[in-house]
């Protein structure tokens, strides 16, 4: 239920809502916005967000409800070193997360945006350093189990998916998870109107989210494919629906390694258009 309701009593009749609503589901209605095409609202709630004076509220929320911006935004300077300052993380000291941070950080995680604002992902979390051991353990012994019945191929991209197992077991080089505590996997509805986007979109708002709480992250491909091409069935396991696919996987915890500086790229290479038409 849309539930689109205006305070006259403070609404200033100016029409933002109305003009910011993005599927036209707004129109004035004897001077005050009104909800004329539930089928067109997205829930996307921009009229409860531009409101000058807080007259608005939908699908049950307030303006109370909602995080006062004047002020609070970072400026270019800080969010240019938080982007320049990440680093992918692959040594981490062996201890959780507190529940606390962890609460924050994937509450403010899934305000990243959906194609549509579909908000179609379903999002796992392996956040206990017991759990993600025990699913490193299992990973790895199916993997030998594959590898002992021949079937991983002999391929070049097979091929650490073939030693890893034996590096682990033997050296306790850990290829896939690079001793992280925890995990967060990542699947969207395969009818999402942007199934491969949506994902990836959220996880760059994680990782930066939990850069900042001074966690590190690693993008990792690596799981991803061992579940993807080997492994399948550990996502119903893990509790995905139906009509869901695996998207993608970042492994996260506290850092081992302090980088006191960002690194040096060059210059980035824009390719700028002057459109001049037909």
């Amino acid at each position: 239920m849309i539930a689109f309701s205006v305070d006259t009593s403070t609404c200033l009749s100016c029409g933002a809502c109305v003009k910011d609503c993005v599927g036209q589901a707004l129109t004035m209605h004897n001077g005050y916005p009104a909800m004329s095409r539930e089928e067109n609202c997205i829930g996307c709630q921009h009229c409860l967000a531009v409101c000058p004076v807080g007259a608005v509220s939908v699908l049950g929320r307030t303006p109370a409800d909602c995080l006062p911006l004047e002020g609070a935004l970072p400026g270019p300077d800080t969010m240019t070193a938080l982007v320049r300052g990440r680093r992918s993380c692959r040594q981490y000291r062996q201890e959780d997360v507190d529940r606390a941070t962890l609460d924050q950080l994937f509450t403010a995680a899934q305000y990243a945006p959906t194609g549509v604002n579909a908000r179609k992902l379903w999002i796992c979390t392996l956040d206990t350093l017991t759990s993600l051991q025990a699913f490193r353990e299992e990973v790895y012994a199916r993997l030998a189990e594959l590898d002992a019945a021949g079937a991983i191929p002999d391929d070049r991209r097979a091929q650490v998916f073939r030693a890893a197992p034996r590096l682990w077991r033997e050296k306790q080089v850990d290829v896939l998870f690079r001793t992280a505590p925890h995990c967060v996997i990542v699947a969207n509805a395969k009818d999402a109107p942007c199934p491969t986007q949506d994902p990836i979109i959220y996880l760059s708002y994680f990782e930066l989210l939990a850069q900042s709480w001074g966690l590190g992250t690693t993008w990792c491909g690596l799981l991803y494919w061992c579940i993807t091409l080997f492994l399948p069935d550990v996502m119903q396991r893990l509790g995905m629906p139906d009509g869901y696919e695996l998207s993608y996987c970042m492994l996260y915890g506290k850092p081992a390694v302090h980088y006191p500086r960002s690194v040096a790229l060059p210059a980035p290479d824009v390719h700028r258009v002057q459109w001049a038409g037909r």
